[in-house]
């Protein structure tokens, strides 16, 4: 099973995203035109390489640790978390700004062979660049093209952001019948989670803050739990689930995904196969993003445009 979507491709259990295996292809290619032009100078070669290493490490730390200085509380909460947790946008554009920072000064303070090390260092990174570029705009062309998804039947509709999202009828933990429809007007995240799911443990704090953060008059946050993976006896899934709700410090609402073969599961129909993933929807009931794996605070703030 192949799903698409603007910022992700999921193959099978596998969760790759498109923009950080555009970058990769792009780094891959600078580097082997780097070895090729430097083929006659290892010194050279072996200088401009650490630099590049290092600057790709400053960025990657700074995203990763952004979270750690920002919401202390989130990773004391769960400490597991630090595994899944990235700063986004943010921590990128901050770590790629140190890392510019240290290039020039790495540079500027590198007497011998200056000249050749900055050349080489300019063809890296100008290379690496034109190559994920392409890739996006080509990736952009097909998607536009083909309605920016590849799905399964139509049970996977969901997965195509710009789609109105499926309504549906969920029992929460308490046992009263939910209805998307009810949410029309407000923002609405959905967050397809199981309690057997250490990603989606990982992303609960940050969730959380979130749930308490936000406008309530114009954001709706609900946790559907995929019930039928959960394992546990059909008869004491909604205790079970409840239990773990409780103790986990689940503030926001939580629906139960059950399946019993006369339709899909909630879950199937917005192609949530991989867990953690998080859908979100406009006031006017379409599809604006869809994210596979741990979400951070600042893409929840950033695409949720009423919050």
């Amino acid at each position: 099973m192949i799903f698409f979507t603007n910022s992700q491709i999921t193959l099978g259990p596998m969760v790759l995203n498109t923009s950080l295996l555009y970058i990769l292809i792009g780094i891959g290619v600078g580097s082997i035109l780097v070895t090729i032009l430097t083929k006659k100078d290892k010194v050279i070669r072996k200088i401009s390489f650490d630099i590049i290493t290092n600057f790709f490490l400053i960025v990657i730390l700074t995203w990763k640790l952004l979270p750690v200085i920002l919401a202390p509380g989130d990773i004391i909460a769960n400490p597991i978390s630090i595994l899944y947790a990235s700063g986004g946008v943010v921590g990128i554009s901050l770590g790629t700004g140190f890392g510019v920072v240290y290039l020039g000064l790495k540079i500027f303070l590198y007497g011998k062979n200056k000249i050749e090390i900055v050349r080489t260092v300019i063809i890296f990174f100008a290379v690496a660049g034109i190559i994920s570029l392409s890739l996006f705009f080509v990736s952009g062309v097909v998607r536009n093209g083909d309605g920016g998804v590849s799905r399964e039947g139509e049970r996977s509709v969901a997965r195509t952001v710009d789609n109105m999202a499926p309504d549906f009828e969920l029992m929460d933990i308490e046992g009263k019948i939910i209805s998307l429809r009810d949410y029309r007007g407000k923002w609405v995240v959905l967050n397809f989670w199981a309690t057997w799911c250490p990603p989606c443990k990982a992303e609960l704090p940050t969730l959380n803050r979130f749930y308490e953060g936000m406008d309530k008059d114009k954001v709706v946050l609900l946790g559907i739990n995929a019930t039928g993976t959960e394992k546990a006896n059909r008869s004491d899934l909604r205790s079970y689930v409840a239990t773990f709700v409780i103790d986990e410090g689940i503030d926001f609402p939580v629906l139960l995904d059950f399946c019993d073969g006369t339709q899909p599961c909630v879950s199937t129909v917005y192609g949530a196969g991989n867990l953690p993933t998080t859908v979100v929807i406009s006031p006017e009931g379409v599809i604006t993003k869809v994210k596979t794996g741990v979400v951070d605070s600042f893409w929840l703030r950033s695409v949720v445009a009423g919050d």
